[in-house]
């Protein structure tokens, strides 16, 4: 009741993917009367992303993929519950998937890390585009320095550790890997500042371990870390550990 009660207030209360949701809903806007026939969200997790682009988009067919089966499941009947009827989920792995051509639209967030083929996947995507479609990417990169509160997220590092088995790049890297696709970089920004986007998830994820006590503290520091997400936006920092990436593929 409480997490439905703060959803209701603020919406997304994780700081990083709220950032996720407005940098991409931030160049969706950029193309006025882009009205796209087939969306790809690649790793597409709890589909809120999906979701989201099937209520954006209700005249496309959106297609959220992921390897988790059973996250999977659990969209098809979300998608039954919320009424959303053009989405639809199916299991992919995107290094080794072979999509038809036919996408006007990829989205991809915060998954090419979690990918040991990520060139592979990366070209997969690529492939995924109708000539003339657009592609939003966004996923961490090398850190030029401790991120804040390190010493008390022993947890969480060691959970991304595991989790993220693609080589880190540096921002620059991974939009060289862009074009290396084929692709036409129309712009990359960084994003996730040390004192704004970074440290408002560094306070997210200190109560890392599901308990009571930690969802508390969750409902607590989703206020302040709103508004450090919103500072984040601003530009104000030069130390940032991701990057955002908007891509077209050439007619």
């Amino acid at each position: 009741m409480a997490e439905r009660l703060l959803f209701r207030l603020m919406g997304i209360g994780d700081p990083a993917h709220y950032l996720h949701s407005f940098y991409m809903r931030r160049e969706l806007a950029r193309f006025p009367g882009f009205d796209p026939a087939r969306v790809l969200d690649a790793g597409c997790d709890a589909g809120d992303f999906s979701f989201y682009l099937a209520r954006q988009y209700p005249r496309a067919e959106v297609l959220g993929v992921d390897i988790n089966e059973e996250r999977l499941q659990q969209n098809r009947e979300m998608a039954v519950r919320l009424g959303i009827a053009n989405v639809r989920f199916e299991s992919a792995d995107l290094a080794a998937a072979d999509f038809p051509a036919r996408f006007d639209l990829v989205v991809s967030i915060d998954v090419l890390e979690h990918i040991r083929q990520q060139q592979e996947a990366l070209a997969s995507l690529s492939r995924a585009l109708r000539p003339g479609g657009y592609a939003f990417f966004h996923l961490p990169t090398v850190r030029e320095r401790p991120v804040p509160l390190s010493r008390w997220l022993t947890g969480f590092h060691a959970w991304a550790e595991k989790e993220h088995t693609a080589k880190e790049a540096t921002a620059d890297e991974f939009v060289g890997m862009v074009r290396g696709t084929g692709l036409e970089v129309l712009h990359a920004y960084r994003t996730f500042g040390y004192f704004t986007g970074e440290l408002a998830n560094s306070l997210f994820v200190l109560p890392f371990e599901p308990t009571t006590r930690n969802s508390i503290l969750l409902g607590l520091l989703a206020v302040p870390c709103r508004v450090l997400a919103w500072a984040d936006t601003w530009k104000i920092e030069r130390t940032r550990y991701a990057v955002a990436v908007v891509a077209r593929k050439p007619a």
